[in-house]
């Protein structure tokens, strides 16, 4: 019995002590573990650099252009009419619409018998005028003479006079109707005023024309024009004697007016001459005047009327200005200048104009800087970057 109650209490105490042993285990590995960590070192990782373009400033004197757009349309454009009455004996074949003629040649010709006729009787009016002017002269001396003898009266003598002023102003009313009556004539033969073309016509042989009735309409294919809007903002990129009166000085604007006509890409040269003084109370714009000073370029191709053309004109020479690109620009008028250590740095500049793809700047840049023209969705101050070409 002894023993048996020695055994079970021998087991007691191991069943006791094994979970004691196995929990003192674990703390001790823990404990060991604990103080044997490894010590875990951080590091800062430098941010990549952004690859970027880089453009340097170099300040430059740049002449402005400013670009308008317009028809071409003559300057000088006329009726021709009748000026006196008669029947059509011929017209012209160039007097049709499309016609072209030259400066002299002769459009239409009317019946001349009335006119003739009426000259020759203006003519014999003025010989009889003639005639009875130097009978009234001959008259007033033998009176004059008689009065000196003391032969005659005062009266005849004024008498005399009378005659001879009343002689001398019908001969000069004569010679008036001689030559309102060449006049008349002359004018049965119409010419053409200037080099141009037919716009319309509305005669034809053997019609009846009262003086004053619409023959043709006539434009001057040497004098064009091409009437150009502008904003008021883009005077300040002209001439500031322009600018200022609206009259071009002595010395020309030049302007090129440029179409696709024919299939080809042609140019003009022309002029800026002047303003037409008011602003379109619609369109708010200034209407300027560019006239075509040859109207046939270096191809041979004639500046046809009505065409619808681009036109630049060259403006003032303006200094220290830099033109950048302008995706270069960042909101609030700011640029990105990259730094010595090839950082990013804003900058705001003063912006003198803008274009569809450029941007001039005036102020707020230094010469040799650089910045980047690169389109960068995301910056931040201080950013670095890597140029390349």
């Amino acid at each position: 019995m002894s023993e048996s109650a020695s055994s079970s209490s021998s087991f007691s105490v191991k069943k006791f002590l094994t979970p004691v042993i196995i929990i003192g285990l674990s703390l001790g590995i823990f404990t060991l573990l604990i103080n044997n960590k490894p010590e875990i070192v951080t590091s800062v990782k430098e941010p990549v650099p952004v690859a970027v373009r880089a453009l340097e400033v170099k300040p430059e004197s740049l002449t402005l252009r400013v670009r308008s757009e317009g028809n071409v349309q003559p300057r000088v454009e006329t009726n021709l009419v009748a000026q006196v009455a008669g029947e059509v004996l011929w017209v012209a074949p160039s007097l049709l619409s499309g016609g072209e003629f030259s400066d002299g040649d002769t459009l239409i010709t009317l019946d001349p018998q009335d006119y003739e006729i009426a000259l020759a009787r203006a003519r014999a009016s003025l010989a009889r005028a003639h005639a009875e002017l130097d009978f009234a002269k001959e008259e007033q001396g033998r009176v004059r003479a008689l009065y000196a003898q003391e032969l005659t009266s005062i009266a005849q003598v004024q008498v005399a006079e009378r005659a001879f002023l009343v002689a001398r102003s019908v001969k000069d009313d004569a010679a008036a109707a001689v030559s309102r009556a060449q006049v008349d004539l002359g004018r049965t033969v119409l010419q053409a005023p200037f080099n141009g073309r037919v716009r319309r016509e509305s005669v034809d042989a053997g019609q009846f024309l009262q003086k004053g009735a619409l023959i043709a309409t006539l434009y001057d294919t040497q004098r064009l024009e091409v009437r150009l809007p502008l904003a008021d903002a883009q005077l300040a990129y002209l001439d500031t004697g322009f600018a200022n009166t609206g009259i071009a000085s002595a010395e020309p604007i030049p302007v090129t007016l440029t179409a696709n006509f024919g299939g080809r890409q042609q140019s003009w040269a022309a002029q800026l001459k002047r303003s037409e003084g008011d602003i379109s109370t619609a369109s708010r714009f200034l209407y300027v005047i560019a006239e075509v000073s040859q109207s046939t370029n270096e191809n041979g191709v004639r500046l046809p009327v009505g065409l619808f053309v681009n036109a630049t004109i060259q403006g003032r020479t303006v200094d220290d200005l830099v033109s950048i690109p302008r995706t270069a620009l960042r909101s609030g008028n700011n640029v990105m200048v990259i730094d010595e250590n090839n950082r990013l740095q804003f900058r705001e500049v003063q912006i003198f104009r803008l274009s569809e793809a450029h941007a001039l700047i005036s102020a707020g840049l230094n010469t040799g800087e650089r910045i980047s023209i690169s389109a960068l969705q995301f910056v931040v101050e201080g950013m670095p970057v890597q140029v390349i070409q």
